[in-house]
């Protein structure tokens, strides 16, 4: 069985690990070191990506 992986670039942004964090993901390592932020869920994934738009001044007041 093939394991689907939902993921967005690494980001060193203090900001961005905690809405990783918020939204049930983590910090993986592809096998030549390269970082990414990790998602078990598609939901999961979304919701970080909403979170950060909501950081950026992107969401409603």
């Amino acid at each position: 069985m093939n394991e689907v992986f939902y993921t967005e670039p690494f980001s060193e942004n203090y900001r961005d690990q905690v809405n990783l964090a918020s939204a049930g993901g983590s910090i993986s390592f592809d096998i030549q070191g390269n970082a990414a932020f990790r998602f078990p869920t598609a939901a999961a994934r979304e919701e970080y990506r909403a979170l950060k738009q909501r950081a950026e001044g992107g969401g409603s007041k």
